[in-house]
């Protein structure tokens, strides 16, 4: 499966659990096509609103492009919305992490498996 695909499936995956626990969502239109994309799904129950970005990730580290990101925060900021950035490692399912959690590297910005444990959170403590 090519990553395109791979992402876009984890991004509906997603979408399907935030409307199966109540709340209203969508995918962003362009998410993962464009480089420009801001994030990829908007979520939001009552006064709890998230932008989000998913990653999908193989091994335990997932490495993320700076200016993605920095983007990804701007767009939050300027609509209000709370970034998150969903995370999915193979065989360790979903985490959701606050972006300043991310780490810096000397060529960008990474997330590792443990830190997505120790600093993450699952679906129901994510979104309560």
């Amino acid at each position: 499966m090519r990553n395109k695909e791979k992402g876009a499936n984890a991004e509906r995956e997603l979408l399907k659990k935030f409307i199966e626990e109540g709340w209203m969502a969508v995918r962003v239109a362009g998410s993962g096509l464009l480089p420009d994309s801001s994030c990829d799904l908007i979520a939001g129950k009552k006064s709890k609103k998230y932008c989000i970005e998913v990653k999908t990730c193989k091994i335990k580290r997932k490495y993320l492009d700076k200016k993605q990101i920095e983007r990804f925060i701007l767009f939050s900021e300027i609509f209000g919305l709370t970034p998150m950035l969903a995370l999915r490692f193979n065989r360790e399912g979903w985490f959701f992490l606050n972006p300043k959690y991310i780490e810096k590297t000397k060529k960008g910005l990474v997330v590792s498996l443990e830190t997505a444990k120790t600093k993450g959170k699952r679906f129901a403590q994510a979104f309560e």
